[in-house]
């Protein structure tokens, strides 16, 4: 599964704007490396799914329309993407009618499943200063996904003993 370039454009946006707090389209696109057409409808899109709230003219731009632990990457993908479903029998609704007799069928429900629990990670928590950095093979550097007290699985920080 890949993300597209919008999806991939959306989050570097909603994080531009998160870091600022109040900042131009223009400068986000210049920052980002983003045509300023495309971040435009980029814009356009979060804004109508109340994760971005824009303002033109003097003193305008864009800011985040709610707090930053508000905003999940699953929100921010799914607003530009639709619903995320790694096949059509994971989708609501499911699209397949071989369900029932396929044995791919579980492992698809629980890989659909912890895809959406990752992507739940708020804003906030992406722009902690410990944060785990990203790392070209999708694993975190430094830092291993471990159950917490509530039983949620959250990046263990930076010398965390981990088993």
């Amino acid at each position: 599964m890949l993300l597209t370039r919008e999806a991939d454009y959306a989050v570097r946006c909603v994080l531009e704007v998160a870091r600022a707090g109040h900042i131009s389209a223009a400068q986000v696109a210049a920052i980002q490396g983003i045509s300023p057409t495309f971040l435009g409808k980029i814009v356009q899109v979060l804004g109508h799914a109340g994760i971005l709230a824009t303002r033109r003219g003097v003193g305008g731009g864009i800011a985040l329309a709610v707090p930053p632990e508000s905003i999940t990457l699953l929100q921010v993908i799914e607003a530009v993407e639709g619903p995320l479903a790694l096949n059509d029998c994971v989708a609501s609704p499911p699209q397949c009618s071989m369900i029932a007799t396929c044995p791919a069928y579980p492992y698809l429900c629980h890989a659909q499943q912890a895809l959406r629990d990752a992507l739940r990670v708020t804003f906030d928590r992406l722009l902690e200063p410990e944060a785990p950095e990203p790392h070209p093979n999708g694993q975190s550097h430094g830092a291993a996904l471990t159950p917490s007290a509530d039983g949620e699985r959250s990046p263990a920080r930076r010398g965390a003993h981990t088993r």
